[in-house]
């Protein structure tokens, strides 16, 4: 009986994983034809298909087909939806080609321990008539946003065409191939999880970042009180004292925004917290309301804190703040700070300012 027990245990494991799908399994790509010819992979969410693909490969076009991956060939026709933040575009996809879109949205991605471990990989793309090329590649730099490669020998060489192609390592997606160096060959990719993340908010899911989050600020969160004491330094002059940047940390007086010139991105500022002491940390809450037009917000940042006088800055987040939110509450693991560092990669558009009404860090 116990013999029959196991066995029956074992096969149902074995089911399980064979349906059950994970957050390693490569999505099915296809070759794109729009603005220019370009790669893209498919993500599903609710039952729907949609294509993620480099922005510049739609360029002023909202329209592409699409050949997928396989030996069936399978053809479909995408509307742009919306463009994002690290040149990203997402589309919705119609036709034969949906059927081959399983890899889910919601799923969990993390890249830090296969990046420790594997120096290798390919870049797979997708042929016009649906085969697949894959090019040998070595990780030659890893950041926090993007990754470099390099081609291994003459015969794995990158180029223009190839962009939104996937780096594999292993079994396990690691990035978007966004643009190839001229001079050098090296590509430069976008790491997988900074892409989910990114569009992960388009579908009302959280950004998916397991050491932080993205939720609605609680009410009168300002009333906890302001651990931000004073604005220490910034990269971008105001546009006019009107606007100066020590009204981000105003205690809320009305009326009063920051807004910078928007030149030279990345904008830095850093704000000194209460008393110049190391505080624990584990939430800023970024606030939009009176920022006219929304094309000011910014739209591409990132937080950073540091416990020291000076250096020593680590990553906490990093995502995409939309337009049509009046604040954004963004929650990490909580962590020891001296420093706050606001990074804003990119606006909405508006090249006359870029900036914020508020910035409050609340008191544990």
């Amino acid at each position: 009986m116990w013999e029959a027990m196991i066995r029956t245990i074992a096969l149902v494991m074995v089911i399980l994983f064979q349906v059950i799908p994970t957050a390693e399994a490569m999505p099915f790509q296809a070759f794109v034809r729009s603005g220019e010819n370009g790669q893209a992979v498919l993500m599903s969410r609710l039952n729907e298909c949609y294509a993620v693909t480099p922005a510049h490969v739609m360029g002023d076009g909202f329209f592409a087909t699409l050949v997928g991956g396989s030996s069936a060939r399978p053809r479909g026709e995408a509307d742009l939806l919306q463009r994002f933040g690290y040149d990203l575009a997402v589309l919705r996809v119609t036709g034969a080609i949906t059927d081959d879109c399983e890899f889910d949205l919601d799923g969990s991605f993390s890249l830090d321990r296969v990046l420790s471990t594997e120096g290798n990989g390919q870049i797979v793309s997708v042929n016009s008539d649906g085969s697949l090329s894959r090019r040998d590649v070595r990780v030659s730099d890893v950041g926090l946003l993007y990754l470099r490669v390099s081609p291994v020998g003459p015969d794995n060489q990158l180029f223009k065409g190839l962009s939104g192609s996937l780096l594999a390592l292993g079994k396990t997606p690691a990035g978007i191939l966004m643009s190839v160096d001229p001079q050098t060959g090296e590509g430069k990719v976008l790491r997988f999880d900074r892409a989910v993340e990114t569009v992960r908010p388009f579908f009302g899911l959280a950004s998916g970042n397991q050491l932080a989050k993205s939720v609605s600020p609680k009410p009168k969160v300002a009333d906890e009180g302001n651990l931000a004491e004073t604005v220490e330094r910034w990269s971008s002059p105001a546009v006019s004292v009107e606007y100066r940047v020590s009204n981000l940390i105003d205690d809320g007086e009305a009326d009063t925004v920051w807004l910078a010139q928007p030149e030279g991105f990345p904008i830095e500022v850093v704000v000194d917290l209460r008393g110049g002491g190391v505080h624990a940390v584990d939430r800023v809450v970024l606030i939009g309301e009176g920022i006219m037009p929304p094309e000011r917000l910014p739209r591409d940042f990132e937080l950073l804190v540091s416990s020291r006088d000076e250096g020593g800055w680590m990553s906490v987040f990093s995502g995409t703040y939309f337009t049509s939110e009046s604040s954004r509450q963004v929650v990490f693991a909580p962590v020891r700070a001296r420093k706050v560092m606001l990074r804003i990669y990119s606006h909405w558009g508006d090249g006359t300012g870029v900036g914020l009404a508020g910035l409050v860090i609340p008191a544990k």
